[in-house]
């Protein structure tokens, strides 16, 4: 090309060079939602507007998260780079996120999704867990050097001594406040020994402030966190969707702290009560145990008795028989003993021998005698 002769552009070589002087730069647009439809489940073609203008916007449906919030009239900020459809000239905006912006859109969005949540069952009261009753070890997602932050470690800090807190700072608004909370959720989820109970808390704001604990991605990751959940976000008053699904929702970053570690001087209270309600159960053992042992010996008392009594009445029965077995008290009756010159008892006159000695015993004194005849009786 000559020197001062202007470059000639083919329409396609133009319509690349304006796509590549456009999309140099990101931007946000806001605008309200004119059209919008989803083609083959896979791109989203919309229109937004103002009151004198509009704009094309492309994207990738699978980028666009909010997109079941989305609908037409909705106000909302479009995050892209401007393009240039090459083969047409149209211009539009090629969108990596769109979210509702303004009081009513994010009212209307907040709504939406919460329905949809609570229908899946994110809410229900049966699935949430009980917090730990004496924790050691707390993950805190808020951001750093934040009112949050100081409050709760504030409150902590008086109520009770001796606690780990692994704190993950993130952003809790604007563009960067959802996969930050993400990457906080994703980080304890790996390392589950790190904490037993996790707060996520932020001071109080409007609904575009709260934006990021409002969306469904932050709402999906307080659900599946392997830890309990503690939702202390603003004030009061204020409501977010990780309230609803978190085990436990705090009124603030000070009541998320009361409700995990309850004061010393309540832990005193319970404990003396504890100890009391122990005294008492231990004297009512006590004394039921001494009942029972009374109740023990005093049978045993009895049986012993009754055993001693049946011995006692044995032993004179058998006082009785050996008296009455008592040779001599048979001899004082006028009986008598004989014995042949062996000693032997005789109890049969045909085994005494003519002419040998007997001895008769009697009661007092002995009789020596030669027996001289016999009459041994009748024969058996």
């Amino acid at each position: 090309m000559a020197n001062g002769e202007q470059k000639i552009y083919t329409v396609s070589e133009f319509n690349e060079y304006i796509d590549l002087l456009v999309s140099q730069k990101e931007v946000v647009v806001e605008g309200e939602i004119g059209e919008l439809n989803i083609a083959q489940g896979k791109w989203v073609f919309a229109t937004i507007k103002d009151k004198s203008a509009s704009c094309e916007v492309f994207a990738y449906s699978d980028q666009i998260t909010t997109l079941p919030v989305l609908e037409v009239g909705m106000l909302v900020h479009v995050y892209g780079r401007p393009s240039l459809y090459q083969k047409t000239g149209r211009f539009r905006i090629w969108a990596e996120h769109i979210l509702p912006t303004g009081e009513g859109a994010l009212r209307l969005a907040f709504e939406k999704l919460k329905k949809q949540l609570e229908k899946e069952g994110l809410f229900s009261v049966e699935r949430k867990r009980p917090l730990p009753s004496f924790p050691e070890k707390i993950g805190l997602i808020t951001a750093k050097e934040s009112r949050a932050y100081s409050d709760f470690i504030k409150v902590l800090g008086e109520r009770f001594g001796g606690l780990t807190i692994y704190f993950y700072p993130v952003s809790v608004q604007g563009f960067e406040a959802i996969p930050s909370i993400l990457r906080a959720f994703a980080y304890f989820d790996n390392h589950p020994q790190l904490a037993e109970v996790l707060v996520l808390t932020r001071g109080g704001g409007s609904l575009e402030d709260l934006a990021a604990f409002n969306s469904e991605e932050v709402a999906r990751a307080v659900f599946a966190s392997k830890i309990p959940v503690i939702s202390a976000v603003g004030h009061e008053e204020d409501e977010a969707l990780v309230d609803f699904v978190a085990d436990a929702r705090a009124s603030t970053p000070s009541n998320a702290a009361e409700l995990i570690i309850r004061h010393r001087d309540e832990v005193r209270k319970q404990t003396d009560l504890f100890i009391s309600a122990v005294e008492h159960l231990l004297r009512i053992r006590v004394y039921q145990k001494e009942n029972k042992v009374d109740s023990l010996v005093q049978a045993l008392n009895s049986v012993i008795s009754q055993n001693l009594q049946e011995k006692e009445l044995r032993l004179k029965n058998l006082e009785r028989l050996l008296a009455s077995l008592d040779y001599k008290k048979i001899l004082a009756r006028g009986f008598s003993i004989t014995f042949d010159e062996q000693g032997k008892v005789l109890k049969y006159a045909k085994k005494v021998i003519p002419d040998s000695e007997i001895k008769t015993q009697l009661f007092e004194g002995k009789i020596y005698s030669v027996v001289c005849r016999l009459d041994k009786g009748p024969q058996r």
